[in-house]
């Protein structure tokens, strides 16, 4: 069963408030709702999530309106109605929706989405949501350097024939006269065709992991 896309019930006032972003100073409350739409339309492009934007309103203001984007809905209260009553009554209806989230730092809308089982998050921690960078695909690791101290190195075929010529050179410049008895201890102890053939076993093993 696929899960359900986010929904998000933002308290549209509260967030202005919350940054500089949407707001300077001498700026209509018109235009600072043009910008935080526009920075919520984005952010549902990027993260595929929907959004009901509340706003308080009077009763001039139309009831619902969705300019932003097919998947931003604005929603004006009429007075005597807030947006905070709007976002309650949401919730409500939503109850234990686990796709549902509140975003507010108004504390009776939080406390609303709490008794609702729905989550909620303040308004200034959203907005390092709303303003994070979209990450860049990771790129694979380069492969690591050998320095020949791992403790399992693989070998490459010119490194094996070169161990291969190495032992073998040692088997056939070895003395005609019996071997000495040989205790571990020799700091280079000669190599006999057996051994020989042991250790290019080893090597060929290694390098067809």
């Amino acid at each position: 069963m696929a899960t359900k896309k986010e929904h998000l019930l933002i308290d549209g006032y509260n967030l202005i408030k919350a940054s500089q972003l949407f707001q300077s100073q001498g700026d209509t409350l018109e235009r600072a709702r043009n910008r935080l739409q526009q920075a919520l339309a984005a952010y549902s492009r990027r993260t595929d999530k929907h959004i009901t934007l509340y706003y308080d309103g009077t009763g001039a203001s139309p009831n619902t309106t969705s300019t932003s984007g097919p998947h931003v809905t604005i929603e004006f209260s009429r007075y005597p109605q807030q947006a905070d009553d709007l976002i309650a009554q949401a919730v409500e209806k939503k109850h234990g929706a686990k796709w549902l989230r509140v975003i507010s730092s108004d504390r009776a809308v939080q406390r609303s989405a709490a008794r609702h089982k729905i989550r909620s998050t303040c308004s200034e921690d959203f907005l390092d949501e709303l303003t994070e960078p979209i990450q860049a695909p990771s790129t694979p690791a380069p492969a690591p350097t050998r320095d020949g101290t791992e403790a399992d190195p693989s070998l490459d075929p010119g490194e094996l024939d070169q161990w291969e010529a190495l032992f073998r050179k040692e088997a056939d410049e070895e003395p005609s006269t019996p071997a000495p008895t040989r205790d571990g201890t020799e700091s280079h102890p000669p190599l006999n065709l057996d051994e020989l053939d042991h250790w290019e076993a080893l090597f060929r093993r290694e390098t067809d992991r």
